[in-house]
């Protein structure tokens, strides 16, 4: 085999600049740019350029690869000028290519730290991944041009000189704009898409009156106003020029327009506010919005177009139910628009009622024509005849008006005249008026001269959301030609239009129409439906970065389900691809919209058809994933187990896959069966065939699995084990994601047994790693910080804790892991004295959004965290039965929930039950302890038993018990249980008349209080103290030497 040489130390040194200013410009760029993976690239390519430095062997093929890698970052510069709406398949090369690097990090960080028996042993599994990087290179250098040639080596030159000069600019820029700048990036890697307040409309006469009249309606306090009217009277303009009016802007400083066209759903209705507040909705949002506006200033809330999601009977009730229970907060007034006469029930509409709209005057109507046309020729009767036609809509108005500005009224009028004979000899005489000014529109010279217009806004009758111009430039429709044409077409006539973010839409009531009588044929949508699936695609690569990745995805989701589900015919020549976009819709649509795309109860009669194993098995396995989002599809488990396994083996799949599926099974069974030794086993089968196939993917997705099950049971070795293992793992393939859920498992061990020292800097760490994968600011990177919050909480510092869960609370996205932030929250408020009034007021609101969730786990923490109120109420028999249920609940299940709830039946202190009663509870507190080693538990088992010990009068047992506890929670730096065992055993000194060492350990005791947060308790040193220096006769001279002690303390 031919040798290839090192390259000279001079090409050496150039290839890593040039790498190297290509990677930092990159990261510069990353945070201006929603482009997807450019963070991820930036940054491993970044971190492999550290690593070759200092590689011990191997050098020169690591080099080798940097050279390559090198190449391709310099023709991601020149991908970045051209635009941030790259085409789906570019962006699944980029993805692609951002998958390598990962492989590539992982190589090359062996070559630095293996050494011999290590390189030995590891020697095939090595290869295997040089392999993967070089043929992941050759397809990068391949599919971006530079394998072919198509870049010669003077461009090659001329892209690194111009990345160079672009790394300094860039370097200037951001120094100048200094710390406080706020990245586009920022803005651009949320998943909301706020729709901004539309403009004030240009062209707005007629409706004095109705506008005096609804401006007056909302200075009312907790207004709810009613818009009606036929489709194309003018609601929207209305409402948004009301909302534009100085008084109306100065009562309401917060204002949202949410158009409901897309939201037929009450479930889709919920997610669309959501996204328009900026709130990631859970399955059921409803309280995260009533919470959000609750927690505002006075705003208004517009619901355009509302009929779609009232009108459909099987929702009307919960859609009714959610608009009235938005009247219950006083400082938000309700604006709807919708068709027809009827208002929504449920809900004390602001008297007096506005009256559905009427037709413009003529004298309106005429105007509106005028400042579209520029004529003003008063009292023109033909013009007067031509605005019969429009029988004064002010859409329709807007429709002949501009056929008329491009062909003259007079033609017009005499091409109304010739085809009106046609036309109603099809029975148009029984269409609306808009319809007649639409069908006008449609049969214009504009559009015959304009062949591709009519196909264009047929489709565009599919997209609810609309279309952005670098998609449709993206897609290639043999059926529209002269894309730019047709687009500038259909703007001109007003059959489509621009909005604030320049996506080309169509308004309902012409998308209703074109629907009806001009709906797009297959062929024209197939090339839609091709590029969506290619869109969708990119959901495979979530691991890489979901934040890049989900603003191009969630824009879409309403209009994924419109073009699939018009794709679904047996004879649709590319239906298994239609099935496949719609499973994948599925999963995106849960993590994006936090609610069901509907999708999945279409697809049996279409499987049935297709003899597709690996279909059949991604059905079934989204089927278990999406089990709380679809309570109408009931779930065979055995049956449905056994089916999905028959698909993977017809598949060939028996492994990768299959492990997968078994691990999704698993979390069903954690999540709807509470039953995690099950879930284990499902784990482990999914683990072994993982291992078998050499599926990486589903082996860290099972070992992650298994380690956090075995945290739920307390076997906290057990779980460290494995997380060693999925770190190894992950750290071997450069799987950052899967690393930092290893570490984020041995964190959870380490605070459940106490080990809180190296917690934090592990946890600095573990982000460390979500910056190189691109996962900063990702959920995940909020659930560690929320996780330094509990390190902080366990030491008692309840000050710290408390900052970082409001930080985490009010940056997290995810509902779940918000509201475990809630309840820790009022968890702290409860400890430091807080009204409990407001405390239990917290903790209902909190387990009403865990029910919602269809979480047990967290409404047994509130019922836990409500039982403590109680206790603080005087409430002893509730709180008694709580805890006991919460414990019988919990036992075998969830070790963390079992210990809270012994600690606080174990504790004399609280009052439950009489002394013996009590020691049960505390030994059992010690049992449970021991066998999970969970060092903090223990050492307040031992603090209880002291207290047990001196109710019994052994003060000789109950100080050797304190002094143990003491000792244990120094050492773990528990403040407030190191000052309690101070008072104790303070108290014990001065039973003794020992003044003198009861007052050095309470001034132990006070400074843990004051950390801690305790005022209860400092007053109670306090008195301690003063009532000593009564009964000391030095006093003195005692404080004195305490003083001194306690500055060493």
């Amino acid at each position: 085999m031919p040798t290839t040489s090192p390259p000279p130390p001079g090409q050496v040194n150039r290839t890593l600049k040039y790498a190297s200013i290509a990677a930092s410009t990159l990261s510069d760029i990353s945070d201006s740019t929603s482009i997807p993976f450019l963070r991820t690239i930036s940054a491993v390519s970044v971190s492999i350029l550290t690593i070759v430095q200092t590689v011990k062997t191997n050098q020169d093929e690591c080099l080798r690869m940097v050279a390559r890698i090198e190449e391709v970052l310099s023709v991601m510069l020149r991908l970045c000028a051209q635009g941030e709406d790259l085409a789906p398949g570019t962006l699944h090369n980029v993805g692609k290519f951002a998958d390598t690097l990962q492989k590539i990090h992982a190589y090359v960080t062996t070559q630095q730290n293996a050494g011999i028996f290590k390189r030995f042993f590891r020697q095939n599994e090595n290869t295997a991944l040089l392999t993967e990087c070089k043929a992941g290179l050759a397809h990068a250098l391949d599919v971006f041009g530079i394998e072919t040639r198509l870049l010669t080596t003077a461009e090659m030159a001329e892209m690194r000189e111009a990345a160079e000069k672009r790394h300094g600019e860039l370097v200037e820029l951001f120094s100048a704009k200094g710390s406080d700048t706020v990245s586009l990036a920022t803005m651009m890697n949320s998943t909301t898409s706020l729709l901004l307040l539309p403009p004030i409309p240009k062209i707005f006469h007629g409706r004095d009156a109705e506008l005096h009249a609804l401006v007056q309606l909302l200075l009312q306090d907790s207004a709810r106003v009613t818009i009606l009217g036929p489709g194309g009277i003018g609601k929207t303009s209305l409402a948004t020029t009301a909302l534009h009016h100085p008084e109306v802007s100065a009562k309401y400083p917060h204002q949202y327009f949410v158009s409901c066209e897309s939201a037929n759903t009450h479930d889709a209705l919920l997610s669309t506010i959501a996204s328009h507040l900026g709130v990631t909705p859970s399955r059921n949002p409803t309280k995260q919005i009533l919470r959000h506006f609750s927690g505002a200033e006075a705003s208004i809330l517009l619901l355009d177009n509302f009929e779609t999601s009232w009108e459909p009977l099987a929702s009307r009730a919960q859609v009714e139910e959610f608009l009235s229970s938005l009247t219950d907060v006083s400082q938000l007034a309700i604006l709807v628009t919708m068709r027809g006469a009827e208002r929504p029930g449920s809900v004390r509409w602001t008297r007096p009622f506005l009256p559905p709209l009427d037709p413009l005057t003529d004298a309106a109507a005429r105007q509106i024509f005028y400042d579209i046309t520029d004529e003003h020729r008063q009292n023109d009767a033909e013009i007067s005849e031509l605005l019969k036609l429009t029988d004064n809509l002010p859409l329709a108005i807007t429709l002949v008006a501009n056929i008329s500005a491009f062909e003259g009224y007079e033609s017009l009028l005499s091409r109304w005249r010739t085809e009106k004979t046609t036309l109603l000899s099809e029975g148009t005489d029984k269409r609306s008026n808009l319809d007649l000014s639409i069908l006008l529109s449609l049969s214009s010279p504009r559009m015959h001269n304009s062949p591709g217009a009519l196909p264009l806004l047929s489709l565009l009758s599919l997209l609810p959301d609309g279309v952005s111009e670098a998609n449709l430039l993206q897609i290639d429709f043999p059926m529209i030609p002269d894309m730019g044409r047709s687009k500038t077409t259909l703007i001109r006539t007003s059959l489509a239009y621009l909005d604030h973010g320049k996506w080309l839409r169509v308004l309902a009531p012409i998308r209703e129409y074109i629907k009806i009588h001009n709906p797009p044929s297959p062929s024209l949508c197939r090339p839609l439906r091709r590029h969506f699936h290619q869109l969708v695609m990119l959901w495979d690569y979530q691991h890489l970065s979901i934040a890049a990745i989900a603003p191009r995805l969630a824009v879409n989701i309403a209009n994924f389900e419109s073009v699939i589900r018009h794709g679904l015919h047996e004879e649709e020549p590319d239906l298994a691809e239609t099935l496949y976009s719609a499973i994948m819709s599925e999963s995106l649509c849960r993590s994006l919209k936090g609610r069901s795309s509907g999708l999945l109860q279409l697809l049996p009669r279409y499987l049935d058809k297709l003899d597709d194993h690996d279909l059949h098995g991604a059905y079934l396995d989204q089927l278990v994933r999406s089990w709380r989002y679809n309570p109408g599809l009931p779930l065979d488990i055995d049956n449905l187990e056994a089916t999905a396994i028959h698909h993977f083996r017809a598949a060939d799949e028996i492994g990768g896959e299959s492990a997968l599926f078994l691990s999704g099974l698993a979390n069903y069974f954690i999540n709807h069966d509470h039953d995690i030794p099950k879930a284990l086993k499902y784990f482990a089968r999914a683990k072994a065939l993982a291992e078998v196939v050499h599926n990486v993917k589903a082996h860290c997705t099972a070992l992650r699995g298994v380690g956090f099950s075995m945290w739920y049971l307390g076997q906290y070795r057990d779980a460290q084990v494995t997380a060693h293992q999925l770190r190894r793992l992950a750290q071997l393939h450069s799987f950052f994601y899967e690393e930092v859920q290893a570490i984020r498992i041995d964190l959870l061990c380490r605070v459940s047994q106490g080990d809180l020292k190296p917690c934090l800097s592990l946890s600095e760490n573990a982000r460390t790693l979500l910056a190189l994968g691109g996962f900063q600011d990702s959920s995940l990177d909020l659930v560690l910080l929320a996780g330094d919050g509990d390190v902080h909480s366990r030491k008692t510092e309840f000050a710290e804790a408390k900052a970082v869960y409001l930080k985490s609370s009010s940056l997290q996205q995810d509902p779940l892991s918000q509201a475990y932030d809630l309840f820790n929250l009022a968890l702290i408020d409860n400890e430091i004295g807080e009204d409990t009034g407001k405390v239990r007021k917290d903790l209902d609101a909190i387990k009403s959004n865990f029910e919602s969730m269809n979480y047990p786990t967290g409404i047994i923490l509130c019922e836990v965290g409500l039982a403590l109120v109680d206790i603080r109420d005087g409430s002893l028999a509730q709180a008694r039965l709580s805890l006991e249920k919460s414990f019988r609940d919990t036992t075998g299940k969830h070790q963390e929930i079992s210990i809270f709830c012994l600690n606080t039946l174990g504790n004399l202190s609280c009052g439950l039950y009489k002394t013996w009663t009590t020691y049960g509870w505390a030994v059992i507190l010690m049992g449970c302890a021991l066998k999970g080693k969970n060092r903090i538990a223990i050492h307040h088992a031992v603090q209880c038993l002291g207290d047990i010990f001196v109710a019994w009068g052994d003060d000789d047992t109950a100080e050797s018990l304190f002094q143990v506890a003491l000792d244990g929670f120094t050492q773990m730096d528990i403040h407030r249980s190191r000052g309690w065992c101070a008072v104790r055993l303070g108290d014990l000194q001065s039973r003794r008349g020992e003044e003198e060492k009861a007052l050095e350990l309470w001034s132990i005791a006070r400074p843990c209080f004051v950390r801690s947060e305790q005022a209860r308790d400092i007053e109670l040193v306090d008195e301690k103290v003063s009532r000593s220096k009564v009964e000391d006769e030095g006093p003195q001279s005692s404080l004195s030497k305490v003083a001194r002690k306690s500055v060493l303390v």
